[in-house]
């Protein structure tokens, strides 16, 4: 287990997927610990999101088998370097990945504490002298009562913009894609009421999202052109995931080709893919 920390933030990372473990802001910690519910914290998915059909891609005219949001959850990373502020890991592909993803890749996660912002860095690098094609997301889920000792009990949800898209699924596959427009801010009982009917909320055009009260507010951000939103037993919430995702689950119909997946990205060989999240406490004279 790697801690940094300054005086508002301290994270606490496993080697085991570079995940991360704790967020404890102001001595609180706001991070769902993996109880019953949900046996996960905060895992990295790569290189699919949610589920394949019937459990597998198809690519060169082989079938290569995953389960839920790919394995790099799974892995053992390595510590690039550390300082009392960020540490960057690396994991990087073996044997066994590829007998599931045949793709040479090197997967950098840089977790940095900035004054009142959290900014979490991630790089591929394709190291194949072909194309990769790939899809990545994070899944942190935040405490509804860390989440309350925080901010305060009266906690709503916003997002930024609020003309977008909405992906529907049936059940854990894409059906359709439409646009939308979102409230101006929403209680968090009401989202769990509509999750207990969709099971997962996702937007297309989302790069803001509010967890706030009257006071004080935790504010994700991020360039990924999805967020996902899903709780485990939204009848009775104890925690919600706020997801950014590069790439989507398999559409219900589906031919199994991984190029032709929803959003998949491309990277060329010998290039790299960057991106940042960013997760910021923000308190009510500074709103």
């Amino acid at each position: 287990m790697y801690k940094i920390q300054n005086e508002i933030f301290c994270l606490s990372i496993s080697e085991r997927g570079a995940e991360l473990e704790k967020i404890i802001v102001k001595d609180i910690n706001v991070l769902w610990d993996g109880r019953e519910l949900w046996q996960e914290k905060s895992p990295l998915l790569f290189p699919i999101i949610g589920n394949l059909k019937d459990g597998y891609f198809k690519y060169e005219n082989q079938n290569y088998f995953m389960k839920t949001h790919g394995f790099l959850k799974d892995q053992q990373f390595e510590v690039v370097c550390q300082e009392k502020n960020s540490i960057k890991l690396k994991s990087i592909y073996t044997e066994k990945t590829l007998a599931h993803y045949p793709f040479l890749y090197e997967f950098y996660i840089t977790y940095t504490v900035l004054d009142h912002q959290i900014q979490i860095s991630i790089e591929i690098c394709n190291l194949d002298e072909k194309e990769m094609l790939f899809s990545l997301g994070l899944h942190p889920g935040f405490d509804y009562e860390g989440l309350r000792a925080l901010l305060g009990d009266d906690l709503e949800i916003s997002f930024s913009p609020n003309q977008v898209n909405s992906v529907f699924f049936d059940p854990n596959f894409v059906k359709k894609i439409e646009k939308t427009v979102l409230p101006d801010s929403l209680e968090l009982s009401k989202l769990s009421l509509e999750l207990q009917s969709k099971k997962t909320v996702c937007f297309e055009g989302v790069n803001q999202i509010d967890l706030k009260s009257q006071t004080n507010l935790l504010r994700i951000r991020h360039s990924m052109p999805f967020v996902a939103l899903w709780q485990s037993a939204p009848e009775n919430p104890k925690f919600l995931c706020i997801e950014p995702w590069c790439g989507l689950p398999d559409k219900c119909k589906t031919n199994h080709q991984l190029k032709d997946k929803l959003h998949i990205q491309k990277l060329k060989s010998k290039s790299s893919f960057k991106t940042d999240i960013i997760i910021e406490y923000i308190e009510g004279d500074k709103q």
